[in-house]
């Protein structure tokens, strides 16, 4: 029984001294999946330092890089994997760094579950884009085609990114706790001026979608140092 008292008060102790943690840095890694469009996983990983406001509440920033992988594939009747008789497929595959300022709440007493949100720009880091259209429609008419292009120069070197997510926190020791992390992210504007509504260019059909920014869900782990 008394050993139980014992666990029972170290316990406490270790959840009073998170709840009243000041400051707090940590890397982590990890993978995501794209709600639309996913083509492979997209690995991510960066750096956060955030620092307590009181009231549970953080405020702070994260860098960070995100992978992104998109496969298209839209054809006449709902043909996959070009047997359409006309059709457009894209194939994207790109990367991009961002900075986000980000704001966390701490839920329940030793605040070992916290929430967050966070709002930044990303820069392209590297990316690929390959675009096929095709329309064979018009039996033997002069308008059929069928071209395979680069379109690598659309993509957007500047992106606009809101995320969310929750992060569980677990002591492992001194100041070090082990972190694992649930995060969506939403991108603003397209990944790539292909799938702009607006765009002119050549690479253009019926069949392309007028924006790409499906969501990313993506699962982290990491390490956390904490600051009184």
């Amino acid at each position: 029984m008394k050993r139980l008292i014992l666990f029972v008060f170290l316990s406490f102790l270790a959840l009073q001294g998170f709840a009243q943690l000041n400051n707090f840095m940590g890397i982590y890694a990890g993978a995501g999946l794209a709600s639309k469009y996913n083509y492979d996983a997209g690995i991510s990983g960066g750096f956060e330092f955030l620092k307590g406001l009181g009231n549970r509440t953080a405020l702070g920033a994260t860098l960070f890089y995100q992978g992104y992988a998109f496969h298209v594939d839209n054809e006449a009747y709902s043909a996959k994997n070009g047997t359409g008789n006309a059709g457009f497929t894209l194939l994207n595959k790109s990367s991009y760094i961002f900075i986000a300022p980000k704001l966390s709440h701490g839920i329940g007493r030793g605040e070992l579950v916290k929430y967050y949100f966070d709002a930044g720009a990303g820069f392209k880091m590297s990316g690929t884009e390959n675009v096929r259209k095709w329309d064979f429609s018009h039996g033997s008419a002069p308008g059929n085609y069928d071209s395979t292009i680069s379109t690598g120069g659309n993509l957007n070197s500047l992106l606009f990114r809101l995320g969310c997510g929750l992060t569980e926190y677990a002591h492992l020791s001194g100041k070090w706790w082990f972190t694992f992390n649930e995060d969506a992210g939403f991108l603003v504007n397209t990944i790539s001026k292909t799938s702009d509504f607006d765009n002119p260019s050549p690479s253009r059909t019926p069949y392309s979608p007028n924006k790409l920014n499906p969501a990313y869900f993506s699962v982290q782990i990491g390490i956390t140092r904490s600051r009184y």
